[in-house]
């Protein structure tokens, strides 16, 4: 059975770079809605990704619960 399920946003932004590549900055945006729809999430997340500075590279979604046996 699952316990509190978490969800985290991280947009992976391009800070900078040199001649071996580009170098990456991550923004992780915990408190997020474990029920949102992948979809909901990318769009929110391409929209705080147009806010940004900095290039994005990826958007993406962790979520995590803890597993519990029941007795």
């Amino acid at each position: 059975m699952r316990h509190s399920a978490k969800t985290i946003l991280q947009i992976k932004r391009i800070t900078g770079g040199d001649e071996r590549g580009d170098t990456y900055g991550y923004l992780n945006l915990s408190g997020v809605n474990p029920e949102l729809s992948d979809d909901d999430l990318l769009s929110i997340g391409k929209k705080l990704g147009n806010l940004q500075a900095f290039p994005v590279a990826s958007i993406g979604r962790t979520d995590s619960c803890l597993l519990a046996q029941e007795h």
